[in-house]
């Protein structure tokens, strides 16, 4: 585990999908100059440090995960509560409707977490998956808190009318977003990646 200069950013999320696959758990850390990444089954925990002044881009997009989880769980609820009315018996009432209402409890709660995402970061030696950062609202809460200190670890660059306001954070667009540098450039501008239809 990190010593106390670090910071968590966000909590151990799972590396495989939905969680019931891999053992490894990935969490962010905040440094005084990089950001730690940090992967953990119970037994060993791997450190990759991403320093501000080489990170060259991060990079967000917004998946369909949550809305396929959502009528997943929709459905189960949905079943387990159709079995519970039409079981007959109050035992069955009570096992299959509190199912049910599991199911329908991680739906609230998931639909209530907000849209998810993929975020990525690039050096130029290598391009690395955030995995803790698979919502969106906390992807741009932590490229908020990121972007000035990568700033000022690389530079302040002139603002142009090739570099848009950052979005806003409390209404991110549905379309994924590009916090990247140009060729020539370092991460202060941002512009719009390609819909899916455009990809």
């Amino acid at each position: 585990m990190p010593d106390r200069n670090y910071r968590r950013l966000t909590r151990a999320k799972s590396r495989a999908l939905f969680g019931i696959v891999s053992t490894y758990r990935s969490s962010l850390w905040l440094g005084e100059d990089h950001l730690l990444q940090i992967d953990a089954n119970g037994y060993t925990e791997t450190y990759k440090r991403f320093y501000f002044g080489d990170i060259q881009a991060l990079v967000l997009c917004r998946t369909d995960t949550w809305l396929y989880r959502a009528v997943v769980f929709a459905a189960l609820a949905g079943l387990f509560g159709l079995i519970a009315v039409l079981g007959g018996g109050p035992i069955m009432v009570w096992i299959f409707g509190t199912i049910a209402g599991v199911f329908a409890l991680c739906l609230v709660f998931d639909l209530l977490a907000g849209p998810t995402s993929k975020a990525y970061l690039r050096t130029a030696v290598q391009t690395e998956t955030l995995v803790s950062l698979n919502r969106l609202r906390r992807a741009y809460n932590l490229f908020e808190t990121l972007r000035p200190l990568i700033t000022a670890a690389q530079g302040e660059l002139a603002s142009g009318k090739n570099s848009p306001e950052l979005p806003n954070q409390h209404s991110p667009p549905a379309t994924a977003n590009l916090f990247a540098q140009p060729a020539a450039q370092r991460v202060t501008e941002v512009s719009p990646l390609p819909s899916k239809e455009q990809a």
